[in-house]
């Protein structure tokens, strides 16, 4: 196999963590195009040619509202600014191509395709256009296929909008977790912070458990590593 090919796969094999978070995401927007009287073309084709979740809800909401297309437009052109940033970032890393190669990469980069790839590069990896090109097409994909079941199952499962959004939000930060998690101390206060949450949700304090956690967690595995670190 072709180190191109080879690269290109583990891309797209690589965002399938996303999977998770996208595919309630895309769910809930194939449910809420439904409900927001859009035919299954213009669902997906809002999918396939916009291709941002956020203002692919954004526009949703703001069509079911009766907002003008002329503030639709202002208000997903903000929303989207993000990604001029990461475009340009990413396309840094693969000087020296034709124009037409970068469209893949810039118009198809995400928030999750851009995090994989920084994530990469933290690691003192090497990110190639081919890796690249198959992270974007694979958010992609994935968008596309969540998109078309949420159109498909929407109607035939009530309820599925108000699951889909907390599945997404839950996954979202798994995933977020995973891909931060670079050492044993990292793991271990993950472990540890998720363990109290859970234990301060149950307890009684809600609103405030995941804040107690986190510092708990933090100052604990840090104040750990330092006693090991005088002790040898």
């Amino acid at each position: 196999m072709r180190d191109g090919t080879r690269e290109f796969i583990q891309g797209f094999v690589a965002t399938f963590i996303f999977a998770f978070e996208l595919l309630p995401l895309g769910l809930l927007f194939g449910t809420m195009s439904a409900d927001a009287g859009l035919s299954t073309w213009a669902a997906v084709g809002m999918s396939t040619i916009v291709f941002a979740g956020a203002s692919q809800f954004l526009a949703i909401t703001m069509l079911g509202a009766g907002a003008s297309a002329t503030t639709i437009v202002l208000g997903t052109f903000f929303i989207n600014l993000r990604h001029f940033l990461m475009s340009s970032y990413v396309a840094g890393l693969i000087p020296g191509r034709r124009l037409a190669s970068y469209l893949p990469v810039g118009l198809l980069i995400t928030d999750e395709s851009f995090a994989l790839i920084s994530q990469r590069l933290g690691k003192g990896q090497r990110a190639s256009y081919q890796y690249i090109v198959g992270a974007n097409l694979s958010v992609y994909v994935q968008w596309f296929i969540a998109t078309l079941a949420g159109l498909l199952l929407g109607s035939a499962l009530p309820g599925l909008a108000d699951l889909g959004m907390q599945a997404a939000l839950y996954s979202l930060f798994a995933a977020i977790l995973v891909l931060s998690v670079s050492s044993y101390p990292e793991f271990w206060a993950a472990v540890l912070a998720g363990t109290l949450a859970v234990a301060f949700t149950m307890g009684g304090y809600r609103n405030t458990a995941i804040l107690l956690a986190s510092l708990i967690a933090s100052v604990t595995v840090l104040g750990v590593q330092k006693w090991t670190q005088k002790s040898g």
